[in-house]
């Protein structure tokens, strides 16, 4: 009978021995996967500033602060500088008869037309849009300002919480294997017992069953921790394609601060309720921009321009200024006959009519003034102009812009006031929950001690026999609750203190 409980003692042992190895396996295998690259150390203070220079999310809003300095430079610029235009144009007329009412102009003969002009035109205008639009651009500025900062605050706010979170997930993985390896040791102390028969066999295997429940909650744990770190990396806007290992240390301290000084701060300095403060003064520069709407526009405009003429067959030209010297020439001996004939001579006359023919060098001067396109300009005389308009009315189209204007304002200032009492609500129940979890924790960190004392005792009593295996049990499953429990009480306090900080709006851990 002996030797039947025996050989049935060593069968039932082989699936308890196969466990033991299948989850030292399991440990050595995570262990090597953690030697086999050297991980990237990471602090809470260099994950905020990886995520300052990487998070998309925060990059997002501190971009527009571009465009808001843009539009300050603009602003300045239209109300010192005046605007530049240079205008050019070149024409091509094709050969042929151009009628404008009654007048004929062109022809086949003279052949193609070319023309060539150019512009170049300052103005300058004042009105109440220029005269208030730098200090609204300033004001807008500063609201882009302000948001950046309570985006860069809030999203070191988030990164905080995902690293108390992924350090959470690490320390469960601690816990876990601890509770593994503490499973191990009672499944070999009731092997021994069974082996010894001094114990039945249903303990080897609640023994078993118990350290396959712990290596599960181990493996999820360390699934947890994996997808808490890929959850950092994303917050931080990066992925260093390697292990991460969270470096900083966080203590448990007793909140010495008192409720109105916390809500003194907040009021004082919180980046998004400055943000609101912000986004009020620049509704109120935008409505005094569009009230400006009623002020006279005074516009002054000065122009220089200057136009090429060039006809394409010069001879045209040539020709035309022979016909006329002809035509002058007749003229001149007509006149010079009648002053002979008469008894006292026209003055001026006779004349020599010779001088009024063409030369070659006249023909020749000619066809170089008609050379003159595209940048032979001809200068025009400069022109200037000094206008002023008084807007009387145009369709209550001011009246609904400074409405919309007005109504902004006063839809920012409520905001504003909705935010500072959120503030006050936030930093007063926060700094509740984190007195609260202060308390906790000390209270689980003795309630741990307790356990830990309890089940070592009852591993003692279980190897002497003065316990069964149900006692051991139930004190290893005291000790793993014990775990947990001060765990979550360390990560509630670290978690509502970042609460709190985020409802405070700055850093308030002893370290900073």
């Amino acid at each position: 009978m002996t030797s039947r409980v025996t050989r049935m003692a060593d069968w039932e042992a082989e699936p308890a021995k196969r466990a033991l190895t299948l989850t030292a396996v399991a440990l050595l295998a995570t262990a090597a996967m953690a030697l086999g690259q050297e991980p990237v150390r990471l602090t809470l203070d260099e994950a905020i500033d990886l995520a300052r220079e990487n998070n998309a999310i925060f990059l997002t809003t501190q971009n527009d602060e571009a465009a808001a300095d843009w539009a300050v430079r603009e602003a300045v610029s239209n109300l010192f500088v005046p605007s530049l235009t240079a205008f050019g144009a070149a024409v091509y007329r094709a050969p042929g008869l151009s009628r404008i009412g009654t007048i004929n102009t062109g022809g086949i003969g003279q052949g193609a037309l070319y023309t060539s002009f150019y512009q170049l035109q300052a103005s300058y205008t004042l009105n109440g849009n220029t005269l208030f639009g730098v200090s609204s651009a300033k004001a807008d500025r500063n609201a882009a300002r302000a948001l950046t900062d309570a985006a860069e605050f809030t999203m070191g706010n988030l990164v905080t919480l995902q690293y108390m979170t992924t350090l959470r997930a690490r320390d469960q993985v601690e816990v876990a294997r601890r509770q593994v390896e503490s499973s191990i040791e009672n499944l070999e102390i009731a092997q021994a017992r069974v082996d010894a028969q001094a114990a039945i066999i249903t303990d080897a295997k609640q023994a078993q069953v118990q350290a396959g429940r712990d290596s599960v909650a181990l493996l999820q744990a360390e699934s947890a921790l994996r997808v808490g770190t890929l959850r950092l990396l994303e917050t931080v806007g990066l992925n260093f394609g390697a292990e991460v290992e969270l470096v900083s240390q966080f203590e448990v301290f007793r909140p010495t601060w008192t409720n109105t000084e916390l809500i003194s701060i907040a009021l004082e300095s919180h980046p998004r309720l400055n943000a609101f403060e912000a986004s009020a003064a620049a509704r109120r520069a935008n409505l005094r921009q569009a009230r400006g709407q009623y002020f006279p526009n005074v516009s002054l405009t000065g122009s220089w321009s200057g136009f090429t003429q060039e006809i394409q067959n010069g001879e045209f030209i040539v020709a035309s200024a022979e016909a006329g010297a002809v035509g002058s020439i007749a003229n001149c001996n007509t006149f010079n006959s009648i002053s002979s004939g008469l008894t006292t001579p026209l003055a001026g006359f006779p004349r020599d009519c010779s001088a009024l023919e063409i030369t070659d060098e006249a023909r020749q001067a000619i066809l170089a003034s008609n050379e003159v396109f595209p940048f032979n300009f001809t200068q025009q005389p400069f022109s200037a102009t000094l206008s002023v308009s008084i807007p009387i009315f145009n369709g209550f189209s001011r009246e609904r812009q400074v409405s919309q204007a007005a109504n902004a304002l006063e839809d920012a200032e409520h905001f504003r006031r909705a935010e500072e009492l959120r503030i006050r609500t936030e930093v007063t129940s926060a700094y509740d929950a984190l007195t609260t979890a202060f308390n906790v924790v000390q209270v689980e960190e003795r309630n741990r001690e307790v356990a830990a004392e309890q089940l070592e005792l009852s591993r003692q009593r279980y190897a002497l026999g003065a316990d069964n295996f149900l006692v051991l049990l139930d004190a290893e499953r005291t000790m793993a609750e014990g775990e947990r429990a001060y765990l979550d009480g360390l990560y509630a306090f670290h978690l509502e203190l970042a609460n709190l900080e985020n409802a405070v709006g700055q850093r308030l851990r002893p370290e900073a």
